[in-house]
C-alpha cells in the first residue's frame, strides 16, 4: 500500500515539474541561468500535496469573495 502511495506521489511531482519546466522555459521575464529560479523549479515540486491544497483554497476564496457583494 505505501510503495502505491509512493508512486503516485512520484508520478505527480513529475508531472507538476514537466508542467512547471515548461512554463519556466516560455517564461520571457525570468533569466534562465539565475540559479535560484532552477533551485525552486526543482525543490516546489516536491511540496505538491501541502501546495496545491492551499493555493486551490485561496483561488476559491477570492472567487466567493468576488462573487458576494
Amino acid at each position: 500500500m505505501s510503495t502505491y502511495i509512493i508512486n503516485w506521489y512520484w508520478t505527480i511531482a513529475l508531472i507538476v515539474f514537466i508542467h512547471w519546466f515548461t512554463i519556466f522555459l516560455q517564461d520571457t521575464s525570468t533569466l534562465k541561468t539565475d540559479l535560484m529560479s532552477w533551485l525552486v523549479l526543482l525543490i516546489a515540486p516536491l511540496f505538491w500535496p501541502i501546495v496545491l491544497p492551499i493555493s486551490s483554497w485561496e483561488l476559491n476564496r477570492k472567487y466567493i469573495k468576488n462573487l458576494l457583494p
